[in-house]
């Protein structure tokens, strides 16, 4: 039997379509962001609560920032120690030894043939000469001044093909003594052609 007019003849009842399920990274990013609000609040209430304490806290963090940087300093790792080679060091040649030799004896003789031909005529243009060096040994010697000991500190070769000494000279005078440097410079040929001393300014101002 047809229905009644105006009856709406019954449907059957359908349920609304179940939403779509969150991703994996729909799902983290909604985390994170819960995360940071509670991060957010947390810092918010921890600022109300400390805020009477501020500048306490300040000084506390100047302080520790402070401390922090002066122990890096102390016992933080320091940059590497640049690297020291030691020369090879050569004897010292004969008229060297011979030059030392007449200065701990005053003999001017045997300094002025270890000189080199060269130092000789830089000697004779400064108005010095074998003559005038026995003067200046002799008023050493006067003075009281004792070459006590030679100590040998090394020798180098440069590139010249000459050489270079260090010397520790420890010379008394008058009951008191000291230790001196001494380099002397010399040519290919062994023979002196410079020599620096505090002492050749001491016999040279008397």
């Amino acid at each position: 039997m047809p229905a009644p007019y105006g009856v709406q003849p019954p449907y059957a009842y359908q349920a609304a379509p179940a939403a779509p399920r969150a991703g994996a990274f729909t799902r983290f990013v909604r985390l994170l962001r819960l995360l940071l609000r509670r991060l957010l609040y947390g810092t918010v209430l921890l600022g109300r609560a400390l805020r009477p304490f501020a500048l306490t806290l300040v000084v506390a963090a100047g302080l520790l920032s402070v401390i922090g940087w002066m122990s890096w300093q102390i016992w933080g790792p320091k940059p590497g120690a640049p690297d020291f080679v030691r020369a090879e060091s050569i004897a010292p040649a004969p008229a060297v030894l011979n030059y030392l030799q007449g200065r701990k004896t005053f003999n001017a003789d045997l300094m002025w043939e270890a000189f080199s031909t060269e130092y000789q005529s830089s000697q004779l243009n400064l108005g010095a000469s074998k003559a005038t060096l026995q003067s200046q040994a002799n008023t050493e010697k006067s003075m009281g001044l004792v070459y006590n000991r030679y100590d040998y500190v090394g020798g180098v070769s440069l590139d010249d093909g000459g050489s270079m000494y260090f010397y520790s000279v420890l010379v008394s005078m008058q009951s008191q003594s000291a230790k001196v440097p001494l380099v002397i410079t010399a040519n290919p040929d062994g023979k002196i052609v410079s020599i620096i001393s505090p002492l050749n300014r001491l016999t040279q101002n008397n």
